[in-house]
């Protein structure tokens, strides 16, 4: 069948991809922006999720793509912005898609939705305390437009999913991998964590019943693992599957975990925010049977969540994330808070006689002490803003400079109790890790699929 799968280069989108190539379908991908290969672009066509709401806007362009068998959404967001709103992405362009798919008559529509607290709320409930996170209640309006649809449909919604090139495994692996583990709470959050070859085996198996007339039209399967977990359980796994040492788990009040997830919408991710907190307080269980019956198999456990084989290099990436962070934060600390003591707290009369030593008096001395402290001030923040090889290569030509001079003029600090010439040492070492790392802007994630 000739398929078009909206959200192509996405996490679910590359795997859903290959696994229906596999199954020999035809693809045309949707994608926001074009990829580097020139002859993938031939297969690609752009789309603007925020912008397309319109049917008319998808009916000439399904038209144009000749005959569609079959349309998928794999579109989805873990964060919202102005630009890039849960209401247009999830709801009013998959709502516009899917009606344009009806009306021209495609055969089937597949939806990757997400599995939310209401698919196990019992109909009777009216708990005040129940509120829908506005992912999943934008996401859910979508599935229900679209099961009022007479078009043949199936709207797969998945609990946390796995995999080794997912954005959401890669955190959890960095969060196990470190020594100390924090928790929201006690981390009894329950889940059902889903590998994304089940996923993918479950919506092509449904293609392949509906090509032999044999598949439910209008179906929804909630896509969970064999077993439910606490998320400290599931932290455990990750740090099993990565053959590491036990780790200390400490709890954090979960009102500290709301306003780090504030927070941490203005770092360079895009997976710990209000929104995805709120989705794990609430809880993302479901029952099984119903998916393991669809797919005629038990769907993967934790046994098989990640290739054994690939333990260690699992470890060292998640290891290596986390700490290069850890590098840069310690060393914007030491430049910003050498620059304040230089300043404000350490003696000026102190600083001007040891400058005084290296052959500096008077007004150049007052000069030179500010000087070093805006570098040390500038380099801090840098270090946060703009990390780069050249930032790197610039904080070691300095803190050798600096050595050279205190070892030449201030010879009596090689003998000091404190060691404070040697402790550039474990700095050098930090920038030259830093250095190592350093990938031109291009992304270190594991593209390597888990078998």
């Amino acid at each position: 069948m000739k398929i078009l799968l909206c959200g192509a280069h996405g996490f679910i989108g590359r795997h859903l991809s290959r696994a229906l190539e596999q199954a020999g379908h035809t693809l045309i991908h949707g994608v926001h922006h074009f990829s580097d290969n020139v002859a993938e672009q031939r297969r690609e066509l752009l789309i603007d999720y925020s912008q397309d709401i319109r049917p008319e806007i998808w009916e000439k362009r399904l038209h144009a793509l000749g005959k569609i068998d079959v349309v998928i959404n794999a579109v989805g967001i873990l964060t919202q912005s102005t630009q890039a709103p849960f209401s247009a992405l999830h709801q009013a362009a998959p709502i516009a898609l899917f009606q344009a798919a009806h009306n021209i008559g495609v055969k089937a529509i597949v939806q990757i939705s997400a599995l939310g607290p209401d698919d196990v709320k019992p109909a009777s409930s009216n708990s005040d305390s129940y509120v829908i996170s506005d992912y999943l209640r934008t996401k859910h309006a979508a599935d229900h437009y679209l099961s009022q649809l007479n078009t043949p449909h199936l709207i797969l919604r998945p609990s946390l999913i796995v995999g080794i090139d997912g954005a959401s495994s890669q955190l959890f692996r960095r969060l196990a991998s470190l020594p100390v583990i924090a928790l929201p709470g006690a981390g009894q959050q329950a889940l059902q964590p889903v590998h994304i070859d089940d996923l993918c085996l479950c919506a092509c198996t449904w293609l392949t019943q509906l090509a032999a007339n044999t598949a439910l039209p209008h179906q929804i399967i909630c896509a969970v693992g064999p077993v439910a977990m606490s998320y400290r359980a599931m932290l455990q796994h990750y740090r099993d599957a990565m053959q590491l040492a036990p780790a200390l788990f400490v709890p954090i009040p979960i009102s500290i975990m709301r306003i780090s997830a504030k927070l941490a919408q203005y770092l360079p991710q895009k997976v710990f925010a209000p929104e995805t907190l709120s989705m794990l307080e609430q809880g993302n269980v479901a029952d099984s049977k119903p998916f393991t019956h669809f797919l005629q198999q038990a769907p993967r456990g934790v046994d098989a969540w990640f290739n054994q084989r690939e333990a260690a290099l699992l470890a060292a990436v998640a290891i290596s994330d986390w700490s290069h962070l850890l590098f840069r934060l310690v060393l914007a600390f030491l430049w910003i808070s050498t620059a304040v003591i230089s300043l404000w707290i350490y003696p000026r009369e102190d600083s001007l006689q040891l400058l005084a030593q290296v052959g500096l008096h008077g007004a150049l001395a007052n000069t030179a002490l500010y000087l070093a402290s805006c570098i040390d001030v500038v380099l801090g923040i840098a270090t946060l803003c703009y990390p780069n090889r050249l930032l790197w290569l610039a904080q070691m030509v300095l803190i050798l400079i600096y050595s050279i001079i205190i070892i030449l003029c201030l010879p009596e600090f090689l003998a000091h109790p404190f060691a404070p010439i040697l402790k550039n040492l474990p700095i050098l070492a930090i920038l030259f890790v830093l250095i190592a790392k350093d990938t031109g802007g291009q992304p270190s994630t594991l593209k390597a699929s888990a078998k």
